[in-house]
């Protein structure tokens, strides 16, 4: 079996390239996000698109990752400067020009030496008042 620690590197080193070819990501990859669930390579790339139009400079870093067999939890942060356009479900925001930085938490499960799927916290509204847009 795979170092699970590997694929997950490899997955947070193709965000901070912005290389979509680099996500280690099953074709049916399940990409559980606050509010929703993604399936599938191309619906998980749009989410993880977003995020690199609305903070051009983001980046990931992963702090600690504990892992048993074919499932993996990790926590690390992301960090970036809202300089582009952040498409919400309730519509666009402008870009406010201010830097955040938040934790986050995922589960991941392994299938090969892909992620089969991710499950992702983050704590939104600590984003939109580092934005401006909510009382932090």
């Amino acid at each position: 079996m795979p170092d699970l620690k590997q694929v997950v590197d490899r997955h947070i080193a193709a965000f901070n390239a912005r290389d979509e070819a680099g996500y280690p990501w099953t074709a049916d990859f399940e990409f559980v996000v606050p509010g929703t669930t993604l399936k599938g390579r191309e619906e998980g790339l749009a989410f993880i698109r977003g995020f690199w139009e609305a903070f051009p400079d983001a980046r990931l870093e992963l702090v600690r990752l504990i892992s048993e067999g074919p499932v993996a939890a990790g926590e690390g942060t992301f960090a970036g400067t809202h300089t582009g356009v952040m498409r919400t479900p309730t519509g666009e925001v402008e870009p406010t020009g201010r830097r955040v930085e938040f934790g986050w938490m995922a589960l991941y499960g392994l299938a090969g030496d892909s992620l089969s799927s991710e499950h992702l916290y983050f704590d939104q509204a600590a984003l939109l008042g580092q934005l401006g847009l909510m009382p932090s």
